[in-house]
């Protein structure tokens, strides 16, 4: 993540009035770097519709942002196949992207989703991408696992 771009924490009057509704969810494209990078921002309210829980959540979230992704960027490094071994210079020069942030309403499991990856070329041409679906409970990070298809991961 670029260190100078701040993300705003949010409040529940924030979030209703800048935020989407879809089903049971707000929605919204959260900007954080520089380059205009962005990540889809949901926030499960469930039947209650309430806010408080996620709100803080969230702002946790983003105040520890660094320190989870440099976590998630090591486990990242951990999983490299053989070919990506091979390819571990370019690979771990690109930024990791945060593609997703979901925080949950009443998941006995985790609180909070992160769905990130690094794309980087195969081949010379292909572009093959790296998925990371972390999940993450009171603020600590409880499960990392790659995958191919990371945002159908999360639908989970």
């Amino acid at each position: 993540m670029n260190k100078n771009h701040k993300l705003e924490t949010l409040t529940t009057d924030k979030i209703k009035r800048n935020f989407m509704l879809i089903n049971s969810s707000y929605f919204s494209e959260i900007i954080y770097a520089e380059n205009r990078r962005f990540f889809d921002l949901y926030l499960n309210v469930g039947k209650k519709g309430t806010l408080e829980n996620q709100t803080k959540t969230y702002n946790e979230l983003i105040e520890n942002l660094n320190e989870y992704l440099t976590k998630i960027s090591e486990y990242l490094k951990s999983t490299y196949t053989n070919s990506e071994k091979k390819n571990a210079a370019e690979l771990n020069e690109k930024k990791l992207n945060i593609e997703v942030v979901q925080i949950t309403e009443n998941n006995k499991n985790f609180d909070t989703v992160i769905i990130c990856g690094k794309e980087y070329k195969n081949f010379g041409i292909f572009k093959k991408n790296i998925g990371i679906r972390t999940e993450i409970k009171d603020g600590r990070i409880l499960t990392m696992e790659r995958k191919t298809d990371t945002l159908k991961e999360n639908l989970k």
